[in-house]
Protein backbone atom coordinates (compact mmCIF):
# COMPACT_ATOMS: atom_id res chain seq x y z
CA UNK A 1 0.00 0.00 0.00
CA UNK A 2 2.49 2.34 0.99
CA UNK A 3 4.41 2.47 -2.79
CA UNK A 4 1.01 2.64 -4.34
CA UNK A 5 0.36 5.58 -2.30
CA UNK A 6 3.60 7.13 -3.27
CA UNK A 7 3.10 6.29 -6.76
CA UNK A 8 -0.16 8.16 -6.56
CA UNK A 9 0.60 11.09 -4.56
CA UNK A 10 3.73 11.96 -7.18
CA UNK A 11 0.25 12.52 -9.42
CA UNK A 12 -0.27 15.35 -7.37
CA UNK A 13 1.64 18.86 -8.07
CA UNK A 14 1.44 20.56 -5.34
CA UNK A 15 3.85 24.12 -4.90
CA UNK A 16 7.32 24.62 -3.51
CA UNK A 17 7.57 26.36 -0.71
CA UNK A 18 11.40 27.01 0.82
CA UNK A 19 11.20 27.00 4.76
CA UNK A 20 13.73 29.06 7.01
CA UNK A 21 14.63 29.16 10.40
CA UNK A 22 16.97 30.43 13.14
CA UNK A 23 17.38 27.01 14.20
CA UNK A 24 19.14 25.87 17.91
CA UNK A 25 21.63 28.83 18.54
CA UNK A 26 20.74 31.18 15.73
CA UNK A 27 22.29 28.13 13.47
CA UNK A 28 20.09 28.29 10.33
CA UNK A 29 18.84 26.07 8.84
CA UNK A 30 16.10 25.35 5.83
CA UNK A 31 14.42 22.57 3.63
CA UNK A 32 12.13 22.33 0.85
CA UNK A 33 8.78 21.85 1.29
CA UNK A 34 5.86 21.05 -0.72
CA UNK A 35 3.29 20.98 2.15
CA UNK A 36 2.34 24.35 2.61
CA UNK A 37 -0.90 25.11 2.77
CA UNK A 38 -3.50 28.22 4.10
CA UNK A 39 -5.26 26.77 7.08
CA UNK A 40 -7.56 29.43 9.00
CA UNK A 41 -9.11 33.05 8.41
CA UNK A 42 -9.62 33.86 11.71
CA UNK A 43 -7.33 34.28 12.84
CA UNK A 44 -5.33 33.71 10.14
CA UNK A 45 -2.83 30.72 10.20
CA UNK A 46 -0.93 28.29 7.42
CA UNK A 47 0.86 25.20 8.13
CA UNK A 48 3.47 22.47 6.78
CA UNK A 49 5.39 19.20 7.67
CA UNK A 50 8.33 18.47 8.70
CA UNK A 51 9.21 14.48 8.28
CA UNK A 52 10.28 13.15 11.40
CA UNK A 53 13.29 11.82 9.52
CA UNK A 54 14.65 15.42 9.01
CA UNK A 55 18.33 15.53 10.44
CA UNK A 56 17.04 18.90 11.83
CA UNK A 57 13.96 17.88 13.30
CA UNK A 58 15.16 18.79 17.22
CA UNK A 59 15.71 21.96 15.77
CA UNK A 60 12.67 22.65 13.94
CA UNK A 61 10.56 21.09 17.04
CA UNK A 62 12.65 23.92 18.92
CA UNK A 63 11.79 26.69 16.23
CA UNK A 64 9.93 29.70 17.73
CA UNK A 65 9.56 30.96 14.32
CA UNK A 66 10.15 30.79 10.58
CA UNK A 67 9.72 31.87 7.46
CA UNK A 68 8.27 30.05 4.50
CA UNK A 69 8.94 31.56 0.81
CA UNK A 70 6.93 30.60 -1.95
CA UNK A 71 8.14 29.77 -5.68
CA UNK A 72 6.28 30.88 -7.93
CA UNK A 73 5.47 27.79 -10.43
CA UNK A 74 6.13 30.34 -13.95
CA UNK A 75 10.21 30.25 -12.45
CA UNK A 76 10.32 26.48 -12.83
CA UNK A 77 10.59 25.87 -8.91
CA UNK A 78 12.66 22.65 -9.01
CA UNK A 79 15.57 24.27 -11.26
CA UNK A 80 16.21 26.96 -9.10
CA UNK A 81 19.58 26.94 -7.00
CA UNK A 82 17.98 27.56 -3.32
CA UNK A 83 15.82 24.21 -4.43
CA UNK A 84 18.87 21.99 -4.62
CA UNK A 85 20.79 23.66 -2.19
CA UNK A 86 17.84 23.13 0.44
CA UNK A 87 16.57 19.62 -0.95
CA UNK A 88 20.04 18.18 0.63
CA UNK A 89 20.26 16.20 3.40
CA UNK A 90 22.26 17.58 6.25
CA UNK A 91 24.97 19.82 5.76
CA UNK A 92 25.41 23.20 5.85
CA UNK A 93 22.37 24.55 3.25
CA UNK A 94 23.33 27.78 3.72
CA UNK A 95 26.98 27.96 2.95
CA UNK A 96 27.53 30.58 0.15
CA UNK A 97 24.08 31.83 0.03
CA UNK A 98 23.46 35.50 0.33
CA UNK A 99 20.46 36.16 2.88
CA UNK A 100 19.16 38.71 4.97
CA UNK A 101 17.61 38.22 8.87
CA UNK A 102 13.51 39.24 9.38
CA UNK A 103 12.33 40.64 12.41
CA UNK A 104 12.35 37.67 14.35
CA UNK A 105 16.24 36.57 13.48
CA UNK A 106 15.25 34.13 10.90
CA UNK A 107 16.97 33.50 7.48
CA UNK A 108 14.97 35.26 4.21
CA UNK A 109 16.03 35.75 0.36
CA UNK A 110 14.38 39.29 0.17
CA UNK A 111 12.81 39.48 -3.56
CA UNK A 112 12.23 35.88 -3.54
CA UNK A 113 8.17 35.61 -4.22
CA UNK A 114 6.28 35.52 -1.67
CA UNK A 115 7.05 35.28 1.93
CA UNK A 116 5.15 34.32 5.05
CA UNK A 117 7.05 35.62 8.20
CA UNK A 118 5.74 33.42 11.15
CA UNK A 119 5.58 32.42 14.72
CA UNK A 120 4.76 28.86 15.82
CA UNK A 121 1.03 29.13 16.83
CA UNK A 122 1.14 24.88 16.95
CA UNK A 123 2.92 21.82 16.33
CA UNK A 124 1.16 18.47 15.90
CA UNK A 125 2.19 15.35 15.26
CA UNK A 126 0.69 13.41 12.47
CA UNK A 127 1.86 9.82 11.29
CA UNK A 128 5.83 10.27 10.88
CA UNK A 129 5.47 14.50 10.53
CA UNK A 130 5.17 16.91 12.89
CA UNK A 131 2.85 19.49 11.33
CA UNK A 132 3.72 23.16 11.88
CA UNK A 133 0.99 25.76 12.31
CA UNK A 134 2.40 29.15 11.85
CA UNK A 135 0.69 32.45 12.77
CA UNK A 136 2.20 35.20 10.02
CA UNK A 137 3.49 38.08 11.36
CA UNK A 138 4.66 39.77 8.36
CA UNK A 139 3.46 39.10 4.85
CA UNK A 140 5.53 39.78 1.72
CA UNK A 141 4.62 39.57 -1.86
CA UNK A 142 5.43 41.26 -5.36
CA UNK A 143 2.72 43.20 -6.87
CA UNK A 144 -0.01 41.52 -9.32
CA UNK A 145 -0.20 42.74 -12.87
CA UNK A 146 -4.34 43.67 -12.95
CA UNK A 147 -5.92 43.94 -16.74
CA UNK A 148 -7.31 46.74 -16.97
Amino acid sequence: MREQFKAAMRQWHTGICLVTSAGNGGRPIGLVCTSFTSLSLDPVLVSWAVDHASSSIDAWRAAGSYALHVLPPSERPLDHPLVAAFAQRGGDKFRGLDFALNHHGDPVFPGLATRFDCVLHERITVGDHDLMIGRPTAITHPPQNRAS
